[in-house]
């Protein structure tokens, strides 16, 4: 039996959510918006991904931070850990770089090694 799952985030910030999203290379829609499960069921997001499956991913704010919720046995295809973790990834990979942008550095090196991001920054002349 499929059922809408909610995973709890330290995502706070809407931009950075949206940023993350767009560098998985996943298309969003945001709004007020209901993300679909399976036999019609809904849940509240707002914003959503359409998936392959016809199912959505969607991202409820819960007044602190970003909720994943979805039907992840409808959908099928995509790891609802895996898609987490990939997702904290980017985002703290585009929190990290603005902040220190926003502070005069600039990106010197990146590697990336065994899904791990290593960024070297130094500081503006």
């Amino acid at each position: 039996m499929s059922h809408f799952t909610k995973v709890e985030t330290k995502i706070t910030e809407l931009l950075f959510l949206k940023k993350a999203i767009s560098d998985m290379d996943l298309a969003y829609e945001e709004g007020k918006l209901k993300a679909k499960g399976w036999l019609w069921k809904k849940a509240k997001a707002d914003i959503i991904i359409p998936t392959k499956s016809g199912y959505d991913i969607g991202f409820q704010f819960n007044g602190k931070s970003y909720d994943v919720v979805a039907d992840w046995d409808s959908i099928g295809d995509i790891d609802q850990e895996d898609f987490v973790n990939e997702l904290n990834q980017h985002y703290a990979y585009n929190v990290v770089s603005d902040t220190l942008a926003q502070q005069g550095f600039i990106l010197a090196e990146e590697k990336t090694e065994g899904g791990k991001i290593k960024m070297t920054m130094r500081k503006a002349s």
